[in-house]
Formats: structure tokens, C-alpha cells, sequence
């Protein structure tokens, strides 16, 4: 009855009816939940060097048990509606990933969640100011906003509200804030930033410097929809900035006019040379990856995947993309597992860069009647921005645009069912992707 009543309100409780499955564990039902709202506050202390992060997370829970939320800092403090509570890690039933539990039985409903977190990554001190930023990976597990702040599982859309304080010195240099989310600067070191309700764990780009340290190109694009898109373009070298100005209009206006028009508030890239992440209307990037990334914020953070079997999906066509829109009568690979691994799994295959672009490009050569791929990926675009979607649904819809049944192709080339990893190997590195060190992600600070 639980679920018919969550069917019949799927407005209101889509969120909960994508998340894992609930499981046992050491005589304990583990629940996943629904975030509502986030309310964090970021204490910078330049004078001890720390980072205090104070967060209320209202979320609801539709049936009783445990339930798990994420956070890779350590935990300093942690209440549940109002009560000391103890927080645990907690690995999935196949072990492919942790949580954290919450160790107190909750009944269905709304729940205070109170945390108080410190944060050691990614962040460099001076005497009179601080560089941090929240640099993310699809690629690798446990590494998007968790890494930093308290949050849901990616199936999850959430308000995240953001308080960013610089203290500790009577002497700071003034600071500021790039990021996707809408700022409020209240003093020259005291910052309010709302983000859009619809993002989810991997959305989030926050990337925090002393006032004028980078080079900036600011410009309004005149977007189909008839709005003007704020673009922010910075670096820390000015020669770039002409040419990211250059491709950011050409590629705005390529996917434009082939998906329809840009859905986020605005648009700011880090062109840093490296990096090669996407956010939801934002990016670090190199220049030679700035196509794809921008591309992401039409699938990946437009569109956006549920889980790590979702991930290949947005990867495969902006890798299609990056190939030249390329139609062939067959996929070129005989099978993968793309989507294929366990329902707990939370980063993409990178498989997705290769035989899921080379899947992409199937798809095009088969849907030529009804206009190609990108008359497919349109439809998609327009219903589901801002929503997520797995690869089942992105089959279903599909089926439904082509008038076929594509299973035997799902099935041999993306869910992997005679799939054999020994077989066939592991994928590549792709360099709009790079794995970096630690030492490398500081210097893009």
C-alpha cells in the first residue's frame, strides 16, 4: 500500500521511488530517504586554519528503519530531531560502496538531521586568505558533494543553502565565490549562496578565492528561449579567455539548435587546463574539453543520471558528440557491462567513452528515419531537464520514439549479460576526464 500511495503522489515522492532498494544488515533495516532542504554554514578560520561546517538537513522517510545519508569528513557532532545521535559507516549489501547510518530507528515521516563536519580537502591557506574549492569526480566512488558537505545519494534532488564565512584575521583580503548557485555577498567576506532545487550530490560547483586572482570574461548569451544567459568565464591566464569565449557561443549555439535551449541560470567555466568535470551550468575544464562539458549540462547535469549505472548514458553522448555525430549500422564492440553493475554502484564505467559512444552512433544509423539521434535526444531533453532518468527509462522512451523493440541490443551491448571482464579488459583513460593527484587538484586551486 506504501508504494501505491507513493505512485499515486510521484510529484511530490519522485525522488524515493528511484533510490537503491532497502536491505538488512547486523539485524537492522537500512531505508534510504528524501532530502528537502540543506542548510549549511562553511567557517573559514585563517588564524587556526580550519574549516567548521554546520548542517540541518530536513528529509522524510516512507517507511520505518535506519536510515543513510553520506559524508567522507570526519563527524563531530550529530543530532536527530534534537537529540545526540551516533553516526556510523555502513557498506552496501555487495560491498561496492559505504554510508553513513544513522543509528537511531526512525518512523516514516520528517526528520531534523543536525551535523557538524570539518573539511581538510582541497583547500590552501596564506596569512590573509584562503583558495578552496569542491572538486568532484563521476569516475570514482563517494566522490561528489559528500566529500565536503552532508548529502543524499545522487538519486536525489535537494535546496541546498550555503552560508560561507572568512574569519580569523583582521587584515583578510577580500574574497569571492565562483559557482552555479545564486550569491548574496553580505560583507567583502561574508557570502549566502542558494542553489537551484533540482540539483542533486553531483550538481554543486563552489570555488573559493581571493578577490581578482583570476582572469574574468563576463557576457550575457542571448539564448533561443528569448532569455539573456550570464556567462562567467575565468583563468588564471588571461590568453585563453578570447578563444573559451569564442567556443563557449559557437557550442551554445551548436546545442541549442539541435537540443533545444539552455535550461540552467547561467553558465561559469573554470578554464584551468586540466580538471574536466561538469556541474549542473558549470564546469572546470580544459579548452579542449570545454565542448564536452558544456555538453554535460545538457546530459549528465541537465538530464541527469539516477546512479553509477546511469552515468554511461550523458558520457556516451558527448563523447558521440565530440566524434562528430557519427552514424554507423553497428556498434563496432561485441558486449559490455555498461549498465550492468550492482544498483548501489555511484560512478560511471568508463566504458561510456568508447563503446558508448560507438553505441550512440548505432542508434543514429537506426533511428535515421525519425531524424537521427539528436531528434530523439531532443524529445528526451524536453521532458526529462531537470529530472532524472536510468537506463531503463532512457530505453522505454526509446522504444517508444522508434516504434521497435531495442532489448537484444540493451541487452548484448550495455547491460552486459554474457559479459566477461577478464575477457574483455578494462576501459582507457579519457582525457577529457583525467585522474589527478591530490597535489594536481590543489595547484588548480
Amino acid at each position: 500500500m506504501l508504494w501505491i500511495a507513493l505512485f499515486l503522489c510521484t510529484n511530490a515522492y519522485a525522488n524515493i521511488l528511484k533510490a537503491p532498494d532497502s536491505f538488512e544488515q547486523k539485524g537492522k533495516k537500512v531505508i534510504f530517504n528524501d532530502f528537502k532542504t540543506v542548510d549549511s554554514i562553511l567557517t573559514y578560520n585563517i588564524s587556526n586554519k580550519s574549516v567548521i561546517v554546520t548542517s540541518k538537513i530536513q528529509f522524510e522517510t516512507f517507511e520505518n528503519g535506519y536510515t543513510v545519508f553520506d559524508l567522507i569528513p570526519k563527524i563531530t557532532e550529530a543530532k536527530i530531531n534534537g537529540s545526540p545521535v551516533k553516526v556510523s559507516s555502513i557498506t552496501s549489501p555487495d560491498k561496492v560502496t559505504q554510508y553513513k547510518l544513522i543509528e537511531k530507528e526512525l518512523t516514516a515521516g520528517t526528520h531534523l538531521l543536525e551535523i557538524k563536519n570539518s573539511i581538510t580537502e582541497n583547500i590552501e591557506w596564506s596569512r590573509d586568505s584562503v583558495k578552496s574549492a569542491f572538486w568532484m569526480s563521476d569516475l570514482k566512488d563517494r566522490n561528489y558533494i559528500e566529500k565536503y558537505l552532508p548529502s543524499n545519494i545522487e538519486y536525489d534532488q535537494y535546496q541546498q543553502n550555503l552560508e560561507v564565512i572568512i574569519n580569523g584575521n583582521s587584515k583578510l583580503r577580500e574574497h569571492e565565490i565562483f559557482t552555479n548557485g545564486k550569491v548574496t555577498k553580505k560583507t567583502k567576506n561574508h557570502f549566502y549562496i542558494q542553489f537551484p532545487k533540482y540539483f542533486s550530490a553531483s550538481s554543486f560547483y563552489f570555488h573559493l578565492s581571493s578577490l581578482n586572482r583570476f582572469y574574468k570574461e563576463e557576457f550575457n548569451y542571448p539564448s533561443i528561449s528569448g532569455k539573456n544567459i550570464p556567462i562567467m568565464l575565468y583563468s588564471r591566464y588571461s590568453w585563453n579567455l578570447r578563444t573559451a569565449k569564442t567556443r563557449t557561443i559557437s557550442t551554445l549555439k551548436e546545442l541549442e539548435s539541435k537540443l533545444g535551449p539552455w535550461s540552467h541560470d547561467g553558465f561559469t567555466a573554470y578554464i584551468a587546463g586540466s580538471g574536466g568535470m561538469e556541474h549542473s551550468g558549470a564546469t572546470i575544464t580544459s579548452l579542449s574539453a570545454l565542448g564536452h562539458e558544456i555538453t554535460h549540462s545538457y546530459f549528465a547535469r541537465g538530464v541527469m543520471p539516477i546512479d553509477g549505472n546511469s552515468g554511461w548514458i550523458d558520457e556516451a553522448i558527448a563523447s558521440w558528440r565530440d566524434n562528430g555525430y557519427r552514424s554507423t549500422p553497428g556498434p563496432n564492440f561485441r558486449t559490455t557491462n555498461m549498465s550492468g553493475h550492482s544498483q548501489y554502484r555511484r560512478y560511471t564505467d568508463r566504458k561510456a567513452y568508447t563503446e558508448g559512444a560507438n553505441f550512440m552512433a548505432f542508434l543514429n544509423h537506426e533511428l535515421e528515419s525519425h531524424g537521427g539521434l539528436i531528434s530523439f535526444l531532443k524529445v528526451v531533453y524536453n521532458k526529462y531537464s531537470h529530472k532524472s532518468i536510468n537506463t531503463h527509462l532512457f530505453k522505454k522512451e526509446l522504444e517508444i520514439f522508434s516504434g521497435r523493440d531495442f532489448s537484444a541490443e540493451f541487452s548484448q551491448y550495455i547491460f552486459g549479460d554474457n559479459y566477461n571482464q577478464k575477457i574483455h579488459g578494462h576501459a582507457k583513460e579519457n582525457p577529457n576526464h583525467p585522474s589527478l593527484s591530490k597535489k594536481e587538484l590543489l595547484q588548480l586551486l
